[in-house]
């Protein structure tokens, strides 16, 4: 009988022990998968705030561009890729856009008498500096490669000017070895075409 008492006292505190066991691995098992939970709302919170973030961004992008449109009346897939290379090349899109009408009405084949063609009005000269691959006059009558060529110009000038959009607008309407010299010998430089880009928006 004794033995049996003996067992029993022993046998108790071990049951205890495996029921407190038991109790808590339940109570992590149930914070675990509670934190899992958390975790995986979280994560869906955010996701759904990225896109959330990102539909305000394309939304704001694209009134952007159709008041750009309606104000220049510049073809969509100009500016399409004007934002691009604009983006890239870290230039003011507006400002840009104005260059462009200034320099070609938007006329994807313009040629002008001091031989610049395109719709950024690139000279053979500045696009083979710029770009080995050219060839040809008629390759620069590809919009895509002349808006590039164009603002990889215009942001070199920009550099060169220390991001002085005025001076940039003159430099790529002159030539910068002109205005340079011009400024040398403190000849009066006209501001004419640099007010036409910022009056361009409003032109008929």
């Amino acid at each position: 009988g004794s033995s049996t008492m003996r067992y029993k006292q022993i046998d108790r505190p071990s049951v205890l022990r495996s029921i407190v066991f038991i109790g808590v691995a339940a109570m992590v098992s149930v914070i675990f998968l509670q934190q899992q939970e958390i975790d995986r709302l979280r994560r869906l919170s955010d996701a759904q705030a990225e896109i959330v973030t990102q539909q305000q961004s394309w939304a704001i992008t694209a009134v952007s561009h159709l008041e750009l449109i309606k104000k220049y009346n510049i073809p969509y897939r100009y500016l399409e890729i004007l934002a691009r290379v604009s983006k890239e090349h870290d230039l003011d899109l507006e400002f840009m856009v104005g260059l462009m009408q200034v320099e070609s009405s938007f006329r994807q084949n313009a040629v002008s008498n001091m031989d610049a063609y395109g719709l950024m009005q690139v000279r053979m000269i500045t696009a083979r500096e710029l770009d080995p691959t050219i060839e040809t006059f008629w390759q620069l009558y590809n919009p895509e490669r002349n808006i590039r060529l164009g603002s990889e110009y215009f942001r070199r000038l920009l550099d060169r000017y220390h991001g002085d959009y005025r001076m940039a607008a003159l430099a790529y309407n002159r030539g910068p070895t002109r205005l340079d010299g011009e400024i040398l010998d403190n000849i009066d430089i006209s501001d004419h075409y640099y007010r036409r880009i910022l009056a361009a928006g409003s032109m008929d």
